[in-house]
C-alpha cells in the first residue's frame, strides 16, 4: 500500500509539474494532467446500477473510496501524432487496491494508427453518458491491455463514402480476481486471450444533412488453461492458435473437446446501423445493434433481440441537450435448438445463451459484463458462478442531460428491466428491477480546472435488490 501511494505522489509531481513547465514555455496543448478523489456510500445488498455501470469499470458495487491520478501527452511531427497516458489510483472498496486503469502509447501517421496498452474506448456508435451501452462492447468493463493497428477515424475514399477498420490482439488481467471469487462448485480459466475486429462504412456528404452509419465487429475469448481445482487442460495458446481466430475455423483434433465441433474460442459480435438527420440547430438518429453469438443471429433469426433506440442532440446550451429512449430485448436468442445432429444437420443454431460459454466465465472482465449491463455482471453472483444467471431480459432505457446554468451541468437515466433466466436454466418466476440515476456537475468559472460532481441513485427490484446510493467526486485539471 505504501508502495502504491508513493507511486501516486510522483504521479501528482509530475503532473504538477508539467503543468507549471507548460505554463514556463512549453506547449501547452501537449501536456495534461489530473487528480481525482471519489467516494460512494449506499444501503442495501449494492451499490446501485447506474453508479456503477459503464465506467469502464473503475467503479465498485461495494462501499468504496479512490484517490486518482493521470498525465497524459498528445504532439503532432508533420503527418505524425503521438499520444500517450498513465492513469491510476489506489482504492478501498474496488477489486483491487491498486488499479492500472489506462497506460498506452497511440502512434498515428496519416490515417493509420497503432496503439499499445491499455485504453478506455467507449461503444461505437452510441452516446456513453447517456446509452444503456453497446452489446459487445460498452465500457463497462475495465480496458483490455491490447496490440491494436487499423483506421480510427473515418476515412473518405469517395465523396459520399467513408469507412474506418480496426484489428487487435489483448490479454485479460483479472486472473487473480477469479481465483478469488470462484466458488468450490464453480470453474474459472486464467490467462484468457482476446481478439477483435471491426469495420464501418459512413455513406452521405461529409457534415451533409443525412448521414448513415453500418458496420459489423467480431470479438473472441481464446486460449487460457481451465481450472476447476487444478489446471484441466490446455484450451490453445501457441502461435498457431492466434491465426486460428484471425480467420475463424473449426477446431481440429488438437481442439479441447466440444470445440471440434465449433469454432474455437468464445466468438461473438455486433452488427451496427444507424441513419442520422443534422438540423443547423440539432440532429436526431435512430440505431439498431444486434448481437450474435454464430450465423443465426448474424443473419437476423433472433427475431426482436437487440438494442433499438433513437438520439436526439442539441448544437445549444439549454435545458434538455440530449436524450436517448432505448428498447433492448435479448429473449429470442435464435428460438429453441433447431438441428441436434452436426453429422446430419448443416446447419444449427438456437438457445445461443448469449454471453455464456463451456469454456470460457462469459464475456466478463474483473466481474463485470463487457457488453450491456442491464444484463446482470457476474459480479452480482454470491455463489461463487462465474457466469450470467439473467441472460435473457426486455428492458427500457431513458437517459437525457442539459444546462442548468453556465457552470452547472446534470444528467440522468431511468431503466426498467425484467429477466426470465437463461435458455438452459429458465427460473420460475420473473425477476424485475427499475433503477434510476440524477448526477450533477460544477464547474466553477473562478477555479479554473476543479470540477464537482454529486450523485443519487437507487434501484428497486429483485435483480440487484432495493438499494440506494450516494457519490461524490472532485476532480482537478491541469
Amino acid at each position: 500500500m505504501r508502495t502504491v501511494c508513493h507511486i501516486l505522489a510522483i504521479l501528482f509531481c509530475c503532473s504538477t509539474g508539467l503543468a507549471v513547465k507548460a505554463q514556463n514555455g512549453w506547449k501547452r496543448q501537449n501536456l495534461s494532467s489530473f487528480v481525482e478523489y471519489g467516494v460512494s456510500a449506499h444501503t442495501g445488498e449494492n451499490t446501485p446500477l447506474w453508479q456503477v455501470s459503464n465506467q469502464h469499470g473503475f467503479s465498485s458495487i461495494d462501499n468504496n473510496t479512490y484517490l486518482r491520478g493521470g498525465a497524459f501527452y498528445t504532439d503532432t511531427l508533420r503527418n505524425w501524432r503521438l499520444e500517450g497516458g498513465l492513469d491510476m489510483a489506489v482504492a478501498s472498496g474496488f477489486t483491487s487496491t491498486f488499479v492500472l486503469q489506462q497506460g498506452y502509447a497511440d502512434i498515428r501517421y496519416k490515417w493509420i494508427g497503432l496503439l499499445v496498452g491499455s485504453k478506455e474506448n467507449d461503444s461505437p456508435l452510441l452516446n456513453q453518458q447517456l446509452s444503456s451501452g453497446g452489446l459487445t462492447w460498452s465500457g463497462n468493463a475495465r480496458p483490455i491491455p491490447q496490440v491494436w493497428i487499423g483506421l480510427p477515424e473515418y476515412v473518405q475514399i469517395l465523396p459520399r463514402l467513408a469507412m474506418k477498420a480496426e484489428i487487435s490482439y489483448g490479454w485479460f488481467t483479472d486472473n487473480n480476481y477469479q481465483k478469488k471469487q470462484v466458488g468450490e462448485d464453480y470453474w474459472y480459466t486464467k490467462s484468457i486471450k482476446y481478439h477483435h475486429k471491426s469495420g464501418f462504412l459512413r455513406i452521405g456528404v461529409p457534415q451533409g444533412k443525412w448521414q448513415l452509419d453500418v458496420g459489423m465487429s467480431l470479438d473472441v475469448q481464446f486460449g487460457g488453461y481451465k481450472s476447476a481445482g487444478m489446471d484441466a487442460g490446455d484450451l490453445g495458446n501457441s502461435w498457431k492458435d492466434y491465426f486460428k481466430v484471425f480467420i475463424p475455423s473449426r477446431g481440429d483434433d488438437s481442439s479441447p473437446e466440444g470445440e471440434q465441433i465449433a469454432y474455437q474460442g468464445n466468438f461473438m459480435g455486433s452488427e451496427h446501423i444507424r441513419m442520422t438527420y443534422r438540423h443547423d440547430d440539432f440532429s436526431i438518429s435512430a440505431y439498431l445493434e444486434n448481437y450474435y453469438d454464430d450465423f443465426s443471429g448474424m443473419g437476423k433469426l433472433n427475431g426482436f433481440d437487440g438494442l433499438w433506440g433513437i438520439e436526439y442532440k442539441s448544437n445549444h446550451r439549454q435545458a434538455i441537450n440530449g436524450f436517448v429512449l432505448e428498447y433492448y430485448q435479448t429473449t429470442n436468442q435464435s428460438g429453441p435448438m433447431h438441428g441436434v445432429d452436426f453429422t446430419v444437420v448443416e446447419k444449427t443454431g438456437g438457445a445461443d445463451n448469449y454471453y455464456n460459454n463451456d469454456w470460457y466465465p462469459g464475456w466478463v472482465h474483473w466481474g463485470m459484463a463487457m457488453g450491456n449491463p442491464l444484463v446482470a455482471s457476474p459480479i452480482y453472483n454470491k455463489d461463487g458462478d462465474m457466469a450470467f444467471k439473467y441472460n435473457r431480459i426486455r428492458a427500457m432505457h431513458v437517459g437525457w442531460s442539459g444546462d442548468i446554468s453556465a457552470e452547472w451541468t446534470y444528467l440522468a437515466k431511468l431503466s426498467y428491466n425484467k429477466t426470465w433466466g437463461t435458455p438452459f436454466k429458465p427460473i420460475p418466476d420473473i425477476l424485475e428491477n427499475f433503477s434510476t440515476f440524477a448526477s450533477v456537475f460544477y464547474s466553477p468559472r473562478k477555479w479554473k480546472g476543479w470540477q464537482f460532481n454529486a450523485s443519487i441513485a437507487f434501484d428497486m427490484g429483485e435483480i440487484y435488490g432495493d438499494n440506494f446510493g450516494c457519490q461524490l467526486k472532485v476532480r482537478k485539471k491541469f
